[in-house]
């Protein structure tokens, strides 16, 4: 039998063409298989051990480019781990940033109500149930396997209590008075070629129509029609210009951030102008 840095040099051999870091992903694999963690793994490097039954099918799916994340079933994000599978997108440190931007702008904000259009697996939800202690939180998505996961997240932080999941489309079955609306909605066109990594997520999460900008679009139909005085919202690295002309015909304008790496990731609209119309022309 092989000794336990034998199995990662082994396995990290394979995974070289298709991971970044195979030595980091093949020992957390390893440790995760064997329920210990990384510093036991490197301690305990030359102990003879019989390669696990799951390790060997986590290093096929990896070869495969399945993600990671759905192996081991979670995702850091915001500083905590979130339970994560195939049924939802798997969350991204960018999308921290729409986060933050919301926390920011409600801090100060007492009694408000946040509602979350495609909340997945329920991440930014439940990290506004956790840093705005005083918002009501509703959280929609189409799909009722995103819903399931979404929460079993909130349960793992006790606010299950505090966020209201809906099953419907956009805002259909939504009757509140919305405060603050902030989404990350699925934003690409619907021809781009994926990595293929990308190819495990749920398809709905990722295309938002034949051009990618159409559920954007939607989403600020709705923060008119609906008198929303505040949206945070992701986007697509190269949608900012059809954004800004969109918002045009509404006479609105965004504030656009950036993400770590400098690109066009998200915008915010406060203190929607009174002026704008309810239908943009056509």
């Amino acid at each position: 039998m092989p000794s336990i840095k034998e199995i990662l040099s082994k396995s990290a051999n394979r995974l070289r063409k298709v991971v970044r870091s195979p030595i980091k992903e093949v020992s957390t694999l390893l440790a995760h298989s064997l329920q210990v963690s990384d510093i036991w793994l490197i301690s305990h490097d030359d102990e003879i051990i019989e390669i696990p039954k799951d390790f060997e099918k986590f290093i096929k799916k990896r070869e495969a480019s399945y993600p990671l994340e759905y192996i081991l079933k979670q995702t850091s994000f915001y500083g905590k781990e979130f339970y994560t599978d195939d049924r939802v997108l798997i969350p991204r440190p960018e999308t921290e940033i729409l986060v933050e931007k919301v926390v920011s702008i409600c801090k100060n904000m007492q009694n408000i109500t946040i509602v979350e259009i495609g909340t997945g697996s329920g991440v930014i939800s439940v990290m506004l149930a956790i840093l705005l202690p005083s918002a009501q939180i509703i959280a929609t998505d189409i799909s009722e396997d995103a819903l399931k996961v979404a929460i079993i997240n909130a349960k793992r932080y006790n606010v299950q209590d505090k966020i209201e999941f809906v099953r419907c489309n956009l805002l259909d079955d939504v009757s509140e008075k919305i405060d603050v609306l902030v989404s990350n909605p699925p934003y690409i066109k619907k021809d781009e070629k994926l990595d293929k990594n990308l190819s495990y997520e749920p398809r709905c999460a990722l295309f938002g129509g034949e051009k990618g900008d159409e559920i954007l679009k939607q989403i600020i139909d709705e923060v008119v029609q609906r008198d929303i005085k505040i949206l945070a919202c992701e986007m697509g690295y190269d949608q900012k210009e059809k954004i800004e002309n969109y918002l045009v015909n509404y006479n609105l304008n965004a504030e656009f951030y950036k993400d770590l790496a400098g690109i066009d990731r998200g915008f915010v609209i406060k203190n929607r102008n009174k002026n704008a119309t309810i239908q943009p022309p056509i």
